[in-house]
């Protein structure tokens, strides 16, 4: 099947399939609309109250429950694919928080990634993931951000259009909140060559605590880390003896 071959029910199919990658990113946004809804019941029941309407006050009543449970069910469900997915990364204390970044992001992420990458259903052509630096200042202002967002790099997959399929859908496995991007479809089944790009949301249990005084310039307290992905056997500057090591490379 040429690429040009591909009907509307197959556009249908990818896109539903992205939809399912990024399912649980969307997912997290659920929980704000129902603590909406939550804080407008409660006003209709106080409204209702108010004004001395005993049917409205029951209803209102009877609606802000449902809000309730529904809110209780969201968190509940939003706090499991909290835990199954994020590491337990804290910047109260930066110093410890930057510590833990580096872990994260040297130890973890990149072998992780580069292991679930290894799909045998398909064949993996290339799997270059760039994971940039990590701070090299606690006094970065990534510590202060409520989500960090990594780049992952490219995936490209051979195979034919359901292997394909499975193979981006197989991303919502990930033990990390991985997206995955519109993919490009090439070639001819079942040799068709999916390319699509990958990125990484991690939320931090807290933002930055108070900054930390740094020696030196008075200025370095407001520095930042080198940007960009690590080159391999070179670890960025940090404020100490000795900075991280590098990044596993793929």
């Amino acid at each position: 099947m040429s690429l040009s071959k591909l009907k509307r029910i197959h556009v249908i199919i990818i896109g539903s399939f992205l939809c399912v990658a990024a399912a649980v990113g969307v997912f997290m946004l659920m929980i704000k609309p129902q603590q909406a809804a939550l804080k407008a019941a409660q006003a209709r029941v106080d409204k209702a109250i108010t004004l001395g309407n005993v049917q409205a006050r029951d209803k209102a009543i009877s609606d802000l429950n449902a809000a309730i449970l529904q809110v209780s069910k969201v968190q509940q469900d939003l706090d499991l694919e909290m835990r199954r997915r994020m590491p337990d990364l804290s910047f109260a204390r930066r110093d410890l928080g930057m510590l833990q970044l580096w872990n994260e992001q040297i130890k973890t992420l990149g072998p992780l990634l580069e292991k679930f990458a290894r799909d045998k259903s398909v064949k993996v052509l290339s799997a270059n993931f760039a994971i940039p630096a990590p701070p090299a200042n606690p006094n970065d202002p990534i510590f202060d951000s409520e989500v960090l967002v990594f780049p992952l790099g490219q995936v490209q997959v051979q195979g034919d259009f359901r292997k394909l399929m499975n193979n981006i859908q197989r991303w919502n496995n990930c033990r990390r909140l991985v997206m995955v991007s519109p993919p490009t479809l090439t070639g001819v089944s079942p040799q068709l060559v999916a390319t699509y790009s990958l990125t990484c949301y991690i939320f931090p249990v807290a933002k930055g605590g108070p900054k930390i005084e740094m020696a030196g310039a008075g200025g370095a307290a407001g520095a930042t880390g080198a940007p960009g992905g690590m080159p391999a056997g070179a670890p960025p500057p940090m404020p100490g003896p000795a900075g991280p090591p590098a990044a596993p490379g793929m």
